[in-house]
């Protein structure tokens, strides 16, 4: 807890745009990076992390859009260059006090799960973070799985939240393996795809699946569907990888609060199916509740107990509203065909007949929820999902099969019968048969 009479810090706003803010061990510096000018920071002494990667000394870090936190154990002074639309420094009486030893001693209980697993040539943990929205899960999940990477391990990392993308566009679930470190200043808060061009940080080859909603509750059949293909793709790659398999899996999952029945029972689907053996619910004492009454006493596939944990939500934890979050929507979008300022993207625009294209739309407005469109201005400003499919399959092979690849709507001519979308990299669709959902909403202004 914070030292008493003191709580969160605020620092002032100061004439000069740069600054120093100084952290004793176990403090952090929270800030709120604006979303129209670039903030800058730089560990300049001592050591930090953010979200468990640790930053490295006197490198300039840029953010922008961003809610988050720096971390030290051992205390650090943090050279800030620019404004923030907020910022305070959360101090405790000692680091013991800070609510963040909760996910290192978790860390340090999965480490000893993986050794014991290793010399016993089983699976090591698969983790599920849970909890209702706004608890901090994603935060938890990247952490864990940071941690896991800095000690040389290779964790396979899910996310099964349609509302917010990992490694692609919200609207997604994804699958990747995180055996480097992962990119701080990414927008996503997880790291670049081969699509994002050249880094400095090693991109990532996540595996990923088309939902098309935000909610999973809206079409809970067709997302236990993909939830099961991801499953059955993470076991392939635990079963011939053994240092993924040392590592274990960490999913990371949707708001589901306890009074959801239909979120619990997404929830059990999704434990059941990756075989998860530690159940984490952070700040949601009720689905705690409601999770140990269906688990206590089920194994899992391998014959393994269901370890739930109750963590305190961490009150580092930052309210971030739709506006604020449809802004990190767009800058995810725009980043997947423009890059960065670290890294620049020439996206190309092509021109398509209509009849050279299939388009599938995902929408409770068509039959069966999905069906065949013809191209119509009313696709203008959205992004569409190319399949690893082809143009002659069924629509239900179409639908549950793997994304290639993202394309953006930038004009329909319906007298012309023609088509522009833009896509990250040149060269033709060929027939990968396209699918146009209802998440991320559309993308007015992202060709200015």
């Amino acid at each position: 807890m914070s030292i008493p009479g003191l709580g969160q810090i605020p620092q002032q706003p100061e004439t000069a745009s740069t600054r120093i803010v100084a952290l004793r061990p176990g403090w952090e510096w929270r800030f709120h990076a604006p979303t129209a000018s670039p903030l800058v920071i730089k560990i300049v002494s001592g050591t930090a992390e953010k979200d468990g990667v640790e930053l490295a000394p006197r490198n300039a870090y840029t953010f922008r859009a961003a809610r988050s936190r720096i971390l030290t154990w051992q205390g650090c002074e943090i050279e800030v260059d620019g404004r923030t639309d907020h910022d305070s420094v959360a101090p405790y009486a000692s680091p013991a006090d800070n609510p963040a030893n909760a996910l290192l001693n978790l860390h340090a209980q999965l480490n000893d799960m993986r050794a014991a697993a290793a010399r016993e040539r089983r699976e090591a943990p698969r983790v599920l973070v849970a909890g209702a929205a706004s608890t901090g899960k994603t935060t938890a999940a990247r952490t864990l799985a940071s941690y896991a990477t800095r000690q040389g391990g290779q964790p396979l990392v899910v996310n099964l939240d349609p509302a917010e993308g990992m490694l692609s566009l919200p609207g997604s679930l994804s699958a990747s393996v995180f055996a480097t470190v992962m990119d701080p200043e990414a927008t996503d808060g997880w790291g670049g795809t081969p699509t994002s061009g050249p880094s400095t940080v090693p991109v990532k080859l996540p595996l990923v699946y088309y939902y098309g909603a935000r909610e999973p509750e809206k079409e809970p059949d067709f997302y236990r569907e993909l939830a099961s293909n991801l499953a059955g793709s993470v076991s392939a790659r635990l079963s011939e990888d053994e240092d993924v398999k040392r590592s274990g899996v960490i999913v990371d999952t949707m708001g589901v609060d306890g009074e959801s029945e239909l979120g619990v029972d997404l929830l059990a689907h999704i434990i059941e199916e990756f075989s998860i053996n530690v159940v984490v619910v952070i700040g949601t004492p009720l689905l705690e509740q409601e999770l140990a009454k269906r688990f206590t006493s089920v194994k899992t596939s391998l014959g393994e107990p269901i370890d739930i944990v109750l963590l305190d939500k961490s009150d580092g934890v930052a309210h971030r509203d739709q506006n604020f979050m449809q802004h990190v929507r767009e800058a995810c979008i725009k980043e997947y065909f423009f890059g960065d300022a670290r890294r620049t993207l020439s996206p190309q625009i092509q021109q398509a007949d209509f009849d050279s294209l299939v388009i599938y739309r995902a929408s409770e407005i068509v039959l069966n929820g999905f069906a065949r469109e013809e191209a119509s201005v009313e696709m203008q400003h959205w992004t569409f999902a190319i399949m690893s499919a082809g143009p002659r399959d069924l629509p239900d092979t179409v639908r549950a099969s793997s994304v290639v690849g993202f394309v953006y709507v930038s004009d329909v001519d319906e007298e012309r019968k023609k088509i522009k979308l833009l896509a990250p990299v040149s060269g033709r669709l060929g027939d990968k048969p396209l699918v146009w959902g209802s998440w991320p909403e559309p993308f007015i202004n992202l060709l200015g």
